[in-house]
């Protein structure tokens, strides 16, 4: 499942440097791009409340291949797709859809498959493969550009797109009797009905905003004179890091109670990034922050099994993945209107300020609740 995780993930950090190859390929303009790489992650993201109905009517192994699929189609796509505009959108609206089934339907699998009392462990140790790429992928294709490889780079995504149809191809059905059938999944209106479910949409969301952050690191880096390199490599080892030594500590720990202060944690740690003066402060925030990310992430997608029956998870899943996504949207935009009128270091006081004292209260207000009336599922 790290595998899988990982060869997914690849294919989606190869075009993180996407608009340097389209710059040398001679569209320069920024609205041009911006269009590019926007219908990729709208393609992922809207439609992830109907991905959980294919989830449900298709074994894995084929929604698993089917999603690689498309993304091979539509990264071979934009490999031959030159500067027209409309193939150039078209493929990568194929690449999102692929890209966002794919995530749906393997996380809905590891829900399904893996037991409820090694969940946050396994999905802990699982998610260090979709931090990897971080380190090994995009170092790679950009050597590759770096060194006017840009036509080498541009069939790296259709590779690793092909992997990933093969590691799709062999993956087992899991017994659907016990998780559910065509016939008895839950509906959304069974799911929000759910308080426990309620609490983690919203725990969620709180913790997307300090995760989708880091889209605006580079801006805080160019303005206080830092190079955010040193914040992003030190986010990554320590979200890796934590994942391996903390591993076991997901199933040990009241999950509801570990949400809170990972999101205290990331928020913080956001807010100490403003007061940098140096690359090492700047790369020690950033240590901080993986680390908060480190737990954050995996025990998102962990605690799906916890307030979800078996036969909700397939749309809690898709759920947590449009929240989740849906906060690299939205969080860029705060952050823009709050530094025309802040600054940039203004804004990154203001904003996870505001997201550290949401973190107690989204505690107290939803999941303290349910643990005293023992309504619903809750971590454990």
């Amino acid at each position: 499942m790290a595998g899988s995780s990982f060869a997914i993930m690849s294919f989606s950090y190869v075009y993180f440097l996407l608009p340097l190859y389209l710059d040398n390929a001679g569209l320069t303009s920024p609205s041009t791009i911006g269009w590019i790489l926007g219908t990729y992650y709208a393609a992922s993201t809207l439609p992830r409340p109907l991905m959980a109905l294919l989830i449900e009517r298709f074994p894995f192994r084929i929604t698993l291949t089917g999603a690689a699929l498309c993304c091979l189609a539509g990264s071979a796509g934009l490999a031959f797709s030159g500067t027209s505009m409309l193939f150039l959108v078209l493929s990568r609206i194929m690449m999102g859809f692929g890209f966002g089934l794919f995530l749906v339907s393997l996380t809905s699998y590891q829900t399904m498959s893996i037991p409820d009392d090694v969940r946050g462990a396994a999905f802990s140790l699982i998610t260090i493969g979709a931090m990897a790429p971080f380190l090994l992928v995009i170092p790679l294709v950009e050597w590759l550009l770096q060194n006017g490889f840009f036509g080498f780079y541009i069939w790296v995504g259709p590779i690793v797109a092909a992997t990933c149809a093969a590691v799709g191809m062999t993956f087992g059905n899991i017994d659907r009797n016990r998780t559910g059938s065509g016939s008895r999944w839950g509906t959304y209106t069974q799911l929000f009905a759910i308080p426990g479910a309620r609490a983690l949409f919203v725990s969620v969301f709180v913790y997307g905003m300090t995760d989708a952050a880091i889209i605006s690191i580079s801006t805080l880096s160019m303005s206080s004179g830092l190079l955010s390199s040193w914040f992003m490599s030190s986010f990554a080892v320590g979200a890796i890091l934590i994942r391996l030594l903390g591993f076991r500590y997901m199933d040990i720990f009241p999950k509801d109670r570990m949400f809170a202060i990972v999101i205290a944690v990331t928020s913080f740690s956001l807010f100490g990034t403003a007061f940098s003066s140096s690359n090492v402060a700047f790369s020690l925030w950033g240590f901080i922050y993986g680390m908060g990310v480190g737990v954050g992430f995996p025990l998102s997608l962990a605690m799906i099994g916890d307030v979800a029956p078996p036969e909700l998870c397939p749309k809690a899943t898709a759920m947590v993945w449009l929240i989740l996504d849906g906060c690299f949207f939205i969080t860029p935009v705060v952050m823009g209107y709050a530094s025309s009128v802040l600054g940039v270091a203004g804004a990154f006081r203001v904003i996870p300020g505001v997201l550290f004292f949401a973190a107690p209260a989204v505690y107290f207000s939803l999941w303290k609740p349910l643990s005293s009336s023992k309504k619903g599922p809750l971590p454990g």
